[in-house]
């Protein structure tokens, strides 16, 4: 019967303990108008999210763009940079007048990892437009809650126990 009982607690100490990954989404609401030559700088902070430092895995940025289709450069493109981190054609890129989707690469994911932080400037080289929202979209290894390992090692403890008493 302690068998049976003890295997029964280690099965579900181990399952409760394994890793996984989530989903942490951090969206920027904004509706910010750009002329030629300027720029607009923000930061996603996932921190408040549940973030573990260095537990991200990969993610995706989506920025909108919307023209205002006034003045006198209506019917040309706008042209954009996108800047994330630092501009290195890594994660940013140039766009005339598209929105920003882009999946988030090396050192995108190691700023992430670093503070829980992604800075993100989008400039204007040509043309007026709106920066609207930003929606950055991270997976995650979930790490153990302290809870867990405690319940971890109070299920080894009585496995010990369990198998001292029968000695």
């Amino acid at each position: 019967m302690i068998n049976k009982l003890g295997l029964t607690l280690a099965a579900t100490v181990l399952w409760a303990s394994t890793a996984s990954a989530g989903v942490i989404v951090d969206t920027i609401e904004q509706r910010v108008k750009l002329n030629t030559f300027q720029y607009h700088s923000y930061t996603h902070d996932i921190n408040d999210n549940g973030f573990t430092l260095g537990s991200a895995l990969s993610g995706t940025l989506e920025i909108g763009i919307e023209d205002d289709r006034q003045g006198w450069n209506e019917l040309q493109p706008e042209w954009i940079v996108f800047t994330i981190e630092e501009f290195d054609f890594d994660t940013g890129y140039f766009t005339f007048g598209d929105d920003f989707s882009n999946d988030l690469q090396v050192e995108a994911l190691a700023a992430l990892n670093a503070d829980g932080l992604l800075d993100v400037t989008v400039t204007s080289m040509w043309g007026d437009f709106y920066v609207r929202d930003s929606v950055l979209t991270v997976m995650t290894e979930n790490v153990p809650e302290p809870g867990t390992l405690a319940l971890l090692g109070l299920g080894l403890v009585g496995l010990g126990a369990a198998r001292r008493r029968k000695a």
